[in-house]
């Protein structure tokens, strides 16, 4: 059956632009894009945290933007390290409150003490060890009774709406506050306590009580206190946030750089992937910035397109890609600005504010409202792929490229009108075929099984379309993808290995190290695995002219086991962060043929 050109066009154009609409607006709200600032799902988690209540943080970020894309610069996140101060207002009501406290409340705890010392003192007789503590411990008691408990009462509504969680609550603190107005009497307590059993006089502690808990010292301590007082802990919300991208399926955190509202709507203007590292001996975090930013222009698109129905007028959106590689030497921020600066001024909001370091600014119309506020954010990390794939493929569709129309040729012919050519046969017939020395004995410096010597023969057909290798964990899935990429590289090929799991790809790597560094037959000769994404010395070593000169000389003997850079085999994240996956120069260059693999799947 033909199939004509001009159908499977339209077939292209109006599948990919249904899932692309898919992914972006989930078909609600008018188109309205999925991606907005969330900080909480409906569910409860913490999906986004503001940076702003945070100024050491938010000072660290804006430093972590300005950095260039090779200095591989990270935060580093650890508890009390990012605090929230209270604010001025809230600071102004508590030194009120603390000037509010009365002489009545002091002189209550100075009773208290000494009606219990003498009370008690009977039981000194038997331990007096023991009689002193428990005369500090009601000392303690009648501070918090008295003074702090109805303090804090006062306070914990206004402190509680800018804490963010139980342990930042105003009430974690307040045996730090007993202990602050108990400071000056407390130690003296022993010694006090001790001449009061010799003489069984109590003046002595009167005096001290008198002197050491004054009114003007307590209220002097807490004004203090309150002055460096913390509302919340950045860990503590970095943590949430960072366990709920760990824990959920195909979620990434990510830094959003300025916001565009529009309605009830809040959308970042440009986000980054965050790569987060946790410290399992301390329990701390680290995390830096991939180098690719992204411009929210179908946020922009939906924007403009509601402006233009409001005011019958066209606006057209300058951001033209949506994804911005940055070169070694170029921060993130140096890319955003200027587009930042472009986007303003269609919205005519020009020249109001720049997307500069420091404090939130903002610049709004009737309409809309931009801002530079920095956040942190989890969101759905599979849809970026499929979203540049989708623009891809449409925007090659319609200037009649013939790459997405073959692709869903084959895809029609090989779902719908004819069925996929089996090599399963062929292989087994051929496996059934080998003598048995070639069966038990693999020219492999990877310990093969049948099931993966016949996954390699299979790979070497180039009429296997497809070749999914399956299995639960544990049955050798990734010594496969270990066997096939040293097989690659033993026969004069290169290997692309991709994941869209950084702990996949950590194993596979783990593996051919190991595999390699057993097949290298000199030292001078670097391992050829090369990890995107990751500053390694092997990448330095890889693009030495040195090296890379003595590797094109020499060629290794067939079945040698010899590995060499035109043989290299590289690993990278895929459907996470890139639109395609680009190789670092001199490696990229035409002398050396990369052998790809996009046929062999395993899952």
């Amino acid at each position: 059956m033909a199939l004509e050109s001009g159908t499977l066009k339209e077939l292209a154009i109006k599948v990919s632009q249904y899932f692309l609409d898919f992914l972006e607006s989930n078909f609600k709200r008018q188109q309205a894009p999925r991606r907005r600032i969330v900080l909480q799902t409906d569910t409860g988690f913490k999906s986004g945290m503001r940076i702003s209540p945070y100024p050491d943080l938010q000072r660290d970020l804006w430093k972590l933007l300005e950095k260039p894309a090779e200095a591989h610069s990270s935060i580093r996140m650890a508890p009390a390290q990012y605090k929230r101060p209270i604010t001025a207002t809230l600071r102004a009501i508590i030194k009120e409150q603390v000037q509010a406290l009365a002489e009545q409340s002091l002189e209550v705890v100075r009773l208290e003490t000494i009606s219990k010392a003498q009370a008690t003192k009977g039981k000194a007789i038997e331990n007096p060890e023991v009689w002193v503590d428990e005369i500090r411990r009601s000392f303690a008691l009648e501070i918090g009774t008295q003074i702090i408990s109805p303090l804090l009462a006062l306070l914990d509504g206004p402190l509680s709406n800018q804490a963010y969680s139980v342990h930042d609550s105003i009430y974690a603190t307040e045996s730090e506050l007993i202990e602050l107005v108990a400071a000056k009497v407390d130690p003296l307590l022993p010694e006090i306590l001790s001449r009061y059993l010799a003489n069984g006089d109590l003046a002595e502690l009167r005096a001290i009580l008198d002197a050491e808990l004054s009114i003007e010292g307590v209220r002097s301590a807490l004004t203090e206190y309150f002055e460096k007082y913390m509302a919340a802990d950045a860990f503590l919300e970095f943590r949430d946030l960072e366990t709920y991208a760990a824990t959920g399926e195909n979620l990434q955190l990510y830094i959003y750089i300025g916001t565009l509202k529009y309605g009830n709507s809040n959308f970042p203007l440009f986000y980054a992937p965050v790569e987060v590292m946790r410290d399992a001996n301390t329990g701390t975090y680290s995390f830096g910035l991939v180098s690719h930013l992204y411009a929210h222009k179908r946020a922009i698109d939906f924007i403009l397109q509601e402006l233009g129905a409001r005011q019958k007028r066209e606006w057209l959106n300058p951001i033209k890609e949506r994804i911005s590689y940055l070169t070694p030497t170029q921060s993130i921020l140096g890319v955003a600005q200027p587009l930042f600066r472009q986007i303003l001024n269609v919205l005519d909001l020009g020249g109001q504010i720049d997307l500069t370091p420091g404090a939130v600014n903002q610049a709004s119309n009737t309409v809309v409202s931009v801002t530079t506020a920095l956040h942190l954010a989890v969101f759905d990390r599979s849809d970026e792929a499929l979203l540049n794939d989708y623009e891809e493929m449409i925007s090659q569709a319609r200037t009649n490229q013939e790459g997405v129309v073959s692709l869903f040729e084959g895809i029609v012919r090989g779902v719908i009108l004819e069925n996929p050519a089996s090599i399963q046969t062929s292989v087994e017939d051929e496996w059934d075929q080998l003598p048995l020395v070639d069966r038990v004995v693999v020219d492999s410096p990877v310990p093969l099984n049948e099931e993966q010597m016949k996954i390699l023969a299979a790979i070497k057909k180039s009429e296997g379309k497809f070749i999914v290798v399956e299995g639960p964990p544990g049955t050798g899935k990734s010594h496969t993808i270990t066997a096939i990429a040293a097989d690659s590289a033993l026969r004069g090929k290169s290997c692309l290995i991709l994941s869209d799991k950084t702990e996949a790809l950590d194993v596979v790597q783990s593996k051919l190290s190991n595999t390699m560094n057993l097949a290298r037959h000199d030292d001078r000769f670097p391992n050829p695995i090369l990890r995107l994404g990751q500053d390694q010395a092997n990448f330095k070593r890889l693009r030495a002219s040195q090296d890379i000169f003595s590797t094109r000389r020499a060629r290794p003997a067939p079945g040698s086991g010899r590995i060499f850079l035109s043989q290299t085999i590289v690993l990278a994240l895929f459907c996470r962060h890139q639109r395609q996956v680009t190789l670092p120069r001199p490696l990229a260059r035409p002398a050396y043929v990369y052998l790809l693999l996009p046929r062999v799947r395993c899952r």
